[in-house]
């Protein structure tokens, strides 16, 4: 789980947002948005 969770703050990260935690609030209410900034929609 770890993994993933930094996967998902480095991903964050390089898309240029700076509130993490509440980036990760978001990501975890709604699971198209972490495919999304990977760009997998």
């Amino acid at each position: 789980m770890a993994t993933w969770r930094n996967l998902t703050i480095g991903a964050i990260h390089l898309a240029g947002i700076h509130g993490i935690v509440a980036a990760l609030r978001r990501s975890a209410r709604d699971p198209k948005r972490p495919l999304a900034l990977l760009g997998l929609t």
